[in-house]
């Protein structure tokens, strides 16, 4: 019967982290799934698999989310229980897979979840293409339709993606080739879609591979003939090269970083912050969001006013999980999400897959306020826990380590 309820368990679990990748299209399902999870939990859960969960790293986690909710109450800042609640999820989802015992079949889940999410958007594409008679990835509303998601989200997918097939690969024997294809398809997507953070993670990821691989030849060869293919990916790819800003020599360093949404963002970040001084207990995370849209709505250094209006109706917010817990919460609170990332080094630098997952989830922090929204939870929670899968393998180990 306890076998019968694990297996269940397992395959509950697995489902789980393969409709992640489609949270955007419907987040009844995903909670739906945990439900039953924290139902059977009880069931299945021993005592030594709390250990796993036990260490600086969560502590600093756990310690995060239960000051953030005292400050929720004491402040009474009830319109941000929706990000506290997010925060909340990835714990709940950390503490969900305690029990697993076969990690690679979450995995391998999660990688198949984002084939099928890939392969939709790929016919969706190619859809797009044959009724507008041209291949935009540049700006739109239709890029969100196409990927069924946020960019920076579907983009961040398909790169924990890419390092799990990469790390299955040194796992499995007979299917290994798969994997290096799978990941191989991932990359090609993501430079299809001009997914600029996705593919700077990559970038450094292959990179830091010369520092973890015993064969530095075999692993020079490896980064020269990708960024050989990254480079021809970069001149037949139009949308690629305005993402980055290459298409037109003519700008100039200033313009271009004007012409990224961040600059003007951080801007308003850093007036707010100064002008607010809240830096024990910060102003809210709705109160931010809501000071943001004042400052666009009185800047005088856009382009025109177009540029302007389209920043008022977007209503973006501070686009920086760091700058968004100073602003939102305070310095304490900034410092605490810094001290849990630098723990999750400290703890598993040894493994290369663990490192490059830590790795990526910092620069998707970097960029986005991935903590609030629900598919962002559980993005972050996942990477925790796979990466918490692999680091185990080669916690005992002194050197670093490929696995």
């Amino acid at each position: 019967m306890k076998k019968n309820l694990e297996y269940i368990y397992l395959t509950v679990f697995s489902l789980f982290c393969a409709v992640v990748p489609f949270t955007d299209l419907g987040e009844a399902i995903p909670n739906i799934i945990l439900i039953v999870l924290i139902a059977l939990f009880p069931f299945v859960v021993q005592k030594q698999n709390w250990r796993k969960i036990l260490d600086k790293r969560f502590y600093t986690l756990y310690l995060l989310v239960f000051l953030l909710t005292i400050q929720l109450v004491i402040f009474k800042r009830w319109e941000d229980f929706k990000f506290v609640n997010n925060l909340w999820l990835v714990v709940l989802i950390l503490i969900s897979s305690i029990p697993i015992k076969n990690k690679l079949v979450p995995i391998l889940s999660f990688i198949y979840g984002s084939l099928a999410l890939l392969v939709i958007s790929a016919i969706n594409l190619v859809i797009h293409y044959k009724l507008s008679g041209q291949f935009n990835m540049t700006v739109g509303d239709h890029v969100s339709s196409i990927l069924l998601g946020d960019r920076p989200y579907i983009g961040y997918v398909y790169v924990l993606s890419f390092c799990m097939c990469l790390y299955v690969a040194t796992q499995v024997s007979k299917a290994k080739f798969l994997y290096y294809i799978l990941a191989l398809l991932f990359l090609i997507f993501l430079l299809i879609i001009s997914a600029r953070i996705s593919l700077i993670s990559i970038i450094i990821g292959v990179l830091a591979y010369f520092c973890y691989a015993k064969n530095r030849k075999k692993a020079g060869l490896i980064i020269i003939t990708l960024c050989f293919f990254s480079v021809v990916m970069f001149s037949i790819n139009p949308s690629l090269k305005k993402r980055f800003f290459i298409s037109n020599t003519n700008y100039s360093i200033e313009q271009m970083v004007k012409f990224e949404p961040r600059y003007f963002i951080w801007s308003c970040a850093n007036d707010i912050f100064f002008q607010n001084k809240s830096y024990l207990a910060g102003s809210g995370f709705v109160n931010i969001n809501n000071e943001l849209e004042n400052c666009y709505v009185n800047r005088l250094d856009f382009a025109d006013e177009k540029q302007q209006d389209f920043f008022v109706r977007s209503k973006f917010n501070t686009h920086n999980q760091f700058i968004n817990f100073l602003l939102s919460s305070g310095v304490l609170m900034f410092l605490i999400f810094i001290i849990f990332f630098v723990l999750w080094l400290k703890l598993d630098y040894k493994s290369y897959y663990s490192f490059i997952l830590l790795l990526s989830l910092i620069l998707f922090c970097s960029v986005e306020n991935v903590l609030t929204r629900q598919m962002g939870g559980e993005l972050f929670a996942l990477t925790l826990v796979f990466s918490t899968m692999i680091s185990s393998k080669v916690q005992n180990h002194n050197k670093p380590s490929l696995k």
